[in-house]
């Protein structure tokens, strides 16, 4: 071999040398790891509207004379029924445990008022407050009350509340007029972990201003016309407990005395009732 020979062949040992040390000290490439599986959230609307189809199908519900009302054949301590309503927004919330709580309400007439008030008087419509708890992938109906509130076929009027920063529920409201008396009521309801129970009814209207033509006849009652006034404080920025406080206010008359006044309530911690004041109370 002869000098320029040599001097190639050390050239190229050289540089294989130099390309074997690089390879040596280059970062050994991650692999990339597809998951087999992408978990995805449940999509709690989709779920909602499937307990509701759920809950429609269990209870025999069949589609109503008017789009988005359903026929229910069931029977009321003052009415045969069947009667005929609508579901309610569904809320979706979670309680003071975690839960994921699925709230809403049913509120139905009787057929025979054909949403107008034609039955009887006596005759009420029904409201049936509905809370399902999201277990294993699906809405579950936990608990559900209904409720017989309401003249002439006419149920009351119900809606989910937000009663605290964690704590939901509902109210239900209701009035009636008849021989010249005329009064309204509100009723407070709670979603607590295993039941849904009353925090009290307070008087919203009462008035006996059409029973006589001249309220200083002989024989007419004292006038009452009391008006009350509720409202739930969710004011930013300020310490909250479990509950917002529950403002009222009231001005009028009852039994031809005047009365007025103001109050901020918080559910008792013993019956978790509100503690309304019992001169509003009023009855005809």
């Amino acid at each position: 071999m002869n000098k320029t020979n040599r001097i190639m062949l050390l050239i190229v040992l050289i540089v294989g040398l130099a390309a074997g040390i690089v390879w040596l000290e280059l970062p050994a490439t991650t692999p990339v790891v597809t998951p087999a599986s992408v978990v995805r959230a449940p999509d709690l609307n989709r779920l909602a509207e499937q307990a509701v189809a759920v809950y429609r199908s269990s209870q025999g519900m069949q589609a109503g004379p008017k789009p988005g009302q359903w026929k229910l054949q069931a029977q009321a301590s003052n009415s045969p029924g069947p009667f005929v309503g609508v579901f309610g927004p569904l809320q979706l919330v979670r309680d003071g445990q975690g839960r994921q709580l699925l709230l809403s309400t049913f509120v139905a007439d009787t057929a025979d008022s054909a949403g107008e008030g034609m039955d009887s008087f006596a005759a009420s419509g029904i409201s049936r407050l509905l809370c399902f708890v999201l277990q294993d992938g699906q809405f579950v109906l936990q608990t559900e009350k209904q409720l017989e509130m309401g003249t002439n076929g006419m149920a009351a009027a119900a809606r989910v509340v937000q009663l605290g920063p964690q704590e939901w529920g509902w109210v239900l409201q209701s009035g009636y007029v008849q021989q010249g008396y005329t009064a309204s009521t509100v009723e407070f309801f709670h979603a607590t972990a295993s039941d849904i129970r009353s925090m009290g009814r307070l008087t919203e209207q009462a008035d006996n201003k059409g029973v006589c033509a001249d309220d200083g006849a002989a024989g007419c009652p004292a006038l009452t016309d009391l008006q009350v006034h509720w409202q739930l404080l969710q004011q930013a920025g300020q310490p909250v407990g479990r509950f917002y406080p529950l403002d009222i206010r009231w001005q009028g008359r009852i039994d031809g005395k005047p009365v007025s006044g103001q109050r901020q309530l918080l559910p008792d911690a013993n019956s978790g009732n509100y503690p309304f004041p019992p001169s509003l109370n009023v009855q005809f």
